[in-house]
């Protein structure tokens, strides 16, 4: 809750002391529904149904959810053609469905413009308490569940610069903090990622892009002192994003879109008696649509679904079986923009 406390303050504090340029407001609200929201796969889906236990507080596989947010822009301009912009979100969701599912998400961008498609942005990144499922510690147990839950804070910069007049370029580099709550601190991971974008404007249709991921995983509960475990779960990981958005001479609609989120993961683990990580990887794909219309300058409603496949190769077959999973989301966004001017 102090964090919370923290971000909004920042938000507000910021924007009034950035000089006399009005501030940017936005509220939005969304409805979803998810229709395996924790990642069941078919058989534990099955083994579920006769266990209830593995539900946790939940009373089916899948659930409603809402979520609202509300964030704040402010710009200050410094010089000619350049800016500064500070820029916070706040964000709340809540499954229906499965009650332990709630949590929150802020952040902040501080973002420095030189020209256009050319700037550096360090992003700071929070999300809370965010539940997983009920899970058996196999470190500590054999059929004993409990709650499997994580906070993320995460830190990026990110350098834009422009390329020619249809394309512009984003490398950037992060450090996310991975830490569970107990049980599960055994699995506490340090990431470290670089990452590179180039984007593209297709005459007349829309923007097309392509990034890559690169990014290492460090376990840093294996072999501590805190937390003694005998098991690596460090992984090194590669994500392919291609987005691709059309907002060029469409009836009815303001803009139609598509991308592919690809993540190829594969554990460090080699020790033969953790069979849940040694010699596993996955590739974790992610199919989304979406299509968006603005009803005026202020307000906008996006309609949008995601497909999520997750397939698990391991020497172990049941390994694949239990770590695979499929997922199907819809969301029904609305968005409200507003300008606040104290002068």
């Amino acid at each position: 809750m102090q964090l919370k406390i923290k971000i909004i303050s920042l938000m507000m504090i910021m924007s009034w002391l950035l000089g006399g340029t009005p501030i940017e407001f936005g509220v939005s609200l969304t409805g979803g529904y998810d229709n395996n929201a924790m990642r069941f796969s078919v058989d534990e889906i099955n083994e579920a149904a006769q266990e209830i236990e593995m539900m946790g507080g939940a009373k089916t596989f899948d659930s409603f959810i809402t979520k609202w947010g509300v964030s704040a822009l402010k710009e200050m301009v410094i010089g000619q053609k350049k800016v500064i912009k500070l820029k916070g979100f706040f964000a709340s969701s809540d499954y229906i469905n499965t009650p332990e599912k709630k949590y929150w998400s802020g952040g902040t961008d501080l973002t420095y413009k030189w020209g256009p498609y050319r700037n550096i942005k360090y992003s700071l990144r929070h999300l809370d308490r965010f539940y997983l499922r009920h899970y058996v510690n196999r470190d500590i147990s054999v059929g004993d569940l409990a709650s499997c839950v994580f906070t993320d804070r995460s830190h990026a910069l990110t350098i834009t610069q422009r390329l020619s007049k249809v394309s512009w370029l984003n490398l950037g580099a992060g450090y996310l903090q991975r830490y569970y709550s107990r049980p599960f601190t055994e699995f506490n991971l340090d990431i470290v990622y670089l990452k590179a974008k180039i984007n593209y404007k297709l005459k007349n249709i829309g923007s097309v892009a392509v990034q890559i991921n690169q990014g290492a995983a460090n376990n840093i509960s294996y072999s501590s002192q805190i937390r003694p475990s005998s098991f690596d779960r460090s992984y090194d990981t590669m994500e392919l994003f291609v987005p691709l958005k059309m907002n060029k001479n469409l009836p009815l609609i303001s803009e139609i879109g598509v991308s592919l989120r690809a993540e190829f993961r594969e554990y460090d683990a080699e020790d033969l008696s953790d069979p849940l990580h040694s010699g596993r990887s996955h590739v974790d794909s992610k199919y989304d649509m979406w299509v968006k219309k603005k009803l005026t300058d202020e307000i906008s409603l996006t309609l949008s679904s995601r497909f999520r496949t997750r397939v698990t190769e391991s020497e172990y077959e049941w390994v694949d079986d239990l770590k695979s999973f499929k997922q199907f989301q819809f969301w029904f966004n609305i968005e409200w923009d507003m300008i606040y001017d104290k002068y």
